[in-house]
């Protein structure tokens, strides 16, 4: 960190020498602009982590969003000259212990978790930072703050309004001149943990931000159930309910049973539905362009934040040091829709 600062120093007086000798009438402009540069360039400028080891402990890598985000991971990593490893612990509270466990025996440098049970994997993380390894943990703020040395989080309440939002606007959008509670509304939902029950409550306020807004009918999925249970529960609520225009879903997995049962039902007018949900794993990102033509109906989706292998990263590296609060890196909510995508997704 001293040599962060030391070098800042140096860029910023380097910058005002060079103002200097620009003249007065553009001193000022020019200074700004450098120091400015120079701060970011310090920002940027993290600890080497070449040759480094991290592993990531994955919550369920039978589903769509963990194993994009793996294959992210990879990518991102060992294309910085780290070595990555991924462990499975299938949704299990002890398989995800071992998997720590066998981390440390591995000599993992950093290792990222998504975990299973926050009180259970305490005193496993503890025992990983003892032997030397720094913990992230991803979306929970573990009560043992000596289990972790940063947990990146969210609020899971916002992600599920910031869903709901992005509903009401297209409905706004779709049918302007829709009467008050005309426009139903099905649920796909998840209960696990508190942090999917926030979420849920999250997508129920959808009536608030419309009035067009009715929810008719909701079910409850699992992570393990994935797609596939998503589908079934789909076509049930379009049997229920012929004139359903809107499905609001947990996430990716439930998100893509909803679409994939949508577009089989020929008696749905494509251009007058939607789908939304939550994490961009690649699967939603093209299924979000292509509801561009209606070949989709996942009209958006909501991104937790930068990207996780480059948030984790930077918080490894140390360059984004200064943005973590009492152990805690807030990630924000972003919207990502047809229009949208390109700035966070380029082709």
């Amino acid at each position: 960190m001293m040599k962060k600062v030391l070098a800042m120093l140096m860029a910023l007086t380097m910058t005002f020498s060079m103002a200097c000798f620009a003249g007065a009438e553009e001193s000022t402009e020019t200074a700004t602009d450098a120091a400015a540069e120079a701060e970011e360039a310090v920002e940027a400028a993290g600890e080497d982590l070449t040759g480094k080891k991290v592993g990531f402990s994955a919550l369920m890598m039978s589903t769509e969003f963990f194993t994009d985000m793996s294959n992210q991971m990879e990518a991102y990593f060992t294309e910085r000259g780290m070595e990555y490893s991924v462990a499975d612990a299938a949704g299990n509270a002890q398989t995800q212990i071992q998997t720590v466990e066998n981390f440390v025996s591995m000599g993992m440098d950093y290792i990222i978790c998504f975990v299973v049970d926050a009180s259970s994997i305490s005193d496993s993380l503890v025992k990983a930072r003892e032997s030397g390894a720094y913990i992230i943990v991803i979306g929970t703020v573990l009560d043992n703050a000596d289990a972790y040395d940063v947990c990146i989080n969210i609020s899971q309440n916002e992600s599920g309004c910031v869903e709901a939002r992005l509903a009401a606007d297209w409905i706004e959008a779709s049918f302007p001149d829709a009467e008050d509670g005309s426009i139903k509304v099905g649920l796909l939902t998840n209960s696990e943990n508190e942090d999917a029950v926030d979420r849920c409550n999250g997508l129920r306020e959808i009536v608030n931000y419309t009035s067009k807004a009715t929810i008719v009918e909701e079910h409850e999925t699992t992570q393990a159930e994935g797609a596939a249970a998503a589908q079934s529960y789909t076509e049930m609520m379009l049997m229920n309910n012929p004139d359903l225009k809107i499905i609001l879903t947990y996430g990716t997995d439930q998100g893509q049973g909803a679409n994939e049962a949508v577009m089989k039902d020929a008696n749905i007018t494509k251009s007058e539905f939607a789908v939304f949900t939550i994490d961009t794993a690649e699967f939603i990102r093209d299924k979000v362009k292509a509801s561009v033509t209606d070949e989709s109906v996942i009209r958006g989706t909501v991104m937790l934040g930068e990207g996780t292998p480059m948030t984790c990263y930077k918080l490894m590296d140390g360059s984004w040091t200064d943005r973590i609060v009492d152990k805690v890196y807030a990630e924000r909510c972003i919207e990502i829709t047809p229009e949208t995508i390109g700035e966070y997704f380029p082709e």
